[in-house]
Parts: C-alpha cells; sequence; structure tokens
C-alpha cells in the first residue's frame, strides 16, 4: 500500500477532522469499531474513499495488530481545494489535470515539470491514480510542496467547473486534430492527460473542449506520459508567457 499508515481509532478519526491528507480509510470486516460510522460519516464528507477489509490484511497493511480495525493511509502532501487553488489563478493561468496517472514516478516528473513550467496547479482523482507518498515526492524532487495538488472525487465534474471559471480544457490525444505547436492555446487553459495505458476516461474526455496532440515521427503512436506532458506543458506556457 502507498502512503504512510496510520492506525487506530482516535489517531485515524484525528487525521480526518484535520482534513487534506487521508487518501484512504480501512476498517476490518470482522470487527465492530463504535466509533465506524463516524469514521465513514467523515470520510464521506470529505469524499475519502473507503474500504471494508479481512482483519489478516489489515494487519499485514499496518504491520502491527492493534489497530482496532481501523487504519487510513495519509499523504505526506496537504491536498488543495479547487476553490482555493482558483483564487491563485491570474489572467492567465493553466492547469495540469492528470486522468488517472498510475506511475508514481511518472506523477512526480509532471508535478515538477508543472512546477517548472509555471502551471498553478495540478488536479488528481481520488480513485485510480498513483497516491502521493514517499516516492512520488522523491521524484518530484520536492516540487509537490511547491505547487497546489487538487485531490478530485471526480475529474468530469471538476473539468466543467473549471469551464464555468473561464478555462479551456484541452485533452491529449493521439487523435486531436490541433497539434500542441498549432494551437492557440487560451489565457486560460487546462492540459488534461490520461492514463498510461488506457488513456483519457470517455466522461474526461467528453468534459474537455478540445482534443490535442503531439506530432510524431518515425512510426511512433505515443510517448511516455511524463515526456508528452513536458512538451504541451512548455509549449502552452511559452505561448501564455509563464516562462
Amino acid at each position: 500500500m502507498a502512503g504512510k499508515t496510520i492506525y487506530g481509532a482516535n489517531a485515524v478519526k484525528e487525521a480526518l477532522q484535520a482534513g487534506g491528507r487521508v487518501n484512504r480509510l480501512y476498517l476490518a470486516k470482522e470487527s465492530r469499531v463504535r466509533e465506524a460510522e463516524g469514521l465513514i460519516q467523515l470520510a464521506r464528507e470529505q469524499r475519502i474513499p473507503f474500504d471494508f477489509v479481512p482483519q489478516a490484511k489489515l494487519n499485514t497493511l499496518c504491520g502491527a495488530r492493534e489497530h482496532q480495525g481501523v487504519a487510513a493511509t495519509v499523504s505526506p502532501v496537504a491536498y488543495a481545494e479547487l476553490d482555493a487553488c482558483l483564487e491563485q489563478c491570474g489572467e492567465k493561468a493553466m492547469l495540469l489535470a492528470l486522468d488517472q496517472v498510475q506511475h508514481p514516478k511518472n506523477l512526480g516528473l509532471l508535478v515538477r515539470t508543472a512546477a517548472g513550467s509555471g502551471a498553478s496547479g495540478v488536479l488528481v482523482p481520488a480513485r485510480g491514480a498513483a497516491l502521493l507518498d514517499e516516492s512520488v515526492v522523491r521524484a518530484s524532487a520536492g516540487t509537490v510542496f511547491r505547487v497546489p495538488i487538487v485531490n478530485c472525487p471526480n475529474m468530469a465534474r471538476a473539468l466543467h467547473t473549471l469551464r464555468d471559471a473561464g478555462f479551456w480544457v484541452y485533452g491529449l490525444d493521439g487523435s486531436g486534430e490541433e497539434t500542441v505547436f498549432d494551437l492557440p492555446w487560451a489565457d486560460r487553459s487546462v492540459l488534461v492527460l490520461g492514463n498510461e495505458t488506457g488513456g483519457l476516461r470517455p466522461g474526461v474526455r467528453k468534459a474537455c473542449d478540445a482534443l490535442v496532440r503531439i506530432p510524431l515521427a518515425g512510426g511512433l503512436d505515443s510517448l511516455n506520459v511524463a515526456v508528452a506532458g513536458g512538451v504541451a506543458l512548455f509549449q502552452a506556457a511559452a505561448r501564455l508567457g509563464l516562462v
């Protein structure tokens, strides 16, 4: 399991009440934790995923048996709220949205590239993506602490919110009609990158204003997601005058 694990009803409750860093809540199927309903309610309020797992698995996850049937993974990096991220965006701004990028090194490299290209924030989904654990922090060379990371329970809905706030949403996809080099990037732009193998999910693809591509030579059909993100981000940043 990625991320730091904390356990015990009180410790997990404190982390949930503090907000921003709990990635996932785990409850043992076999135990009856008196605080379980309250913990689940806190998780639901923050749209934090929770799972009921066998006692044996919880023992393994915690590396101990004194967990009281409760554990949680906690990110070393505090997540930002989307509204707070938007408040920091100026008339010209760029955001990076990552739709289920699963490899920690790719995630870390993309966060570092976002920081270096002047992006105002990075959006990641609550489910199906790499967690912001220590390996991501290392891959980003610590830049995860310099750029806001927004945890999105529903990525498509978050993209619609950004569109309502005046952003144009561009999904990077090989089927895009325009290239990242020819595109007249909007003053407020969002670049959306898909999963390493599956690309953009249908709902996320539908939430984009346009699909754009990187032209490739040599018969190649794709690039590593971190490399592709770097090409597109710096092209957009140059057009917007962010670098």
